[in-house]
């Protein structure tokens, strides 16, 4: 097995953070009553500073994702390269 790349690694979760934040932001807005208000408290919860559906926060969250995307990748490329079992040399 291969070590992980971290920097592919990082590029690649950091963006499909970013992209699912952003679909489920906007999906947000075609939800009503009590979902939407379900919705924006998990998002309230997930991210910082994030205070509703707004520009602020939508830009605020995208930046926290695409951050929270950096450390998962640098955390789980670390140990998959620490960790992982290295062939047994051939005699």
């Amino acid at each position: 097995m291969h070590p992980l790349n971290s920097k592919t690694l990082g590029w690649t979760l950091s963006i499909f953070f970013a992209f699912a934040f952003a679909v489920c932001f906007f999906w947000s807005f075609t939800l009503a009553g009590e979902l939407r208000e379900l919705q924006v408290n998990s998002l309230r919860i997930a991210f910082l500073k994030f205070s509703g559906l707004d520009g602020t926060s939508f830009i605020l969250g995208l930046v926290q994702s695409f951050i929270w995307g950096w450390l998962a990748a640098l955390v789980f490329g670390w140990l998959w390269n620490r960790f992982q079992k290295t062939p047994a040399a051939a005699s």
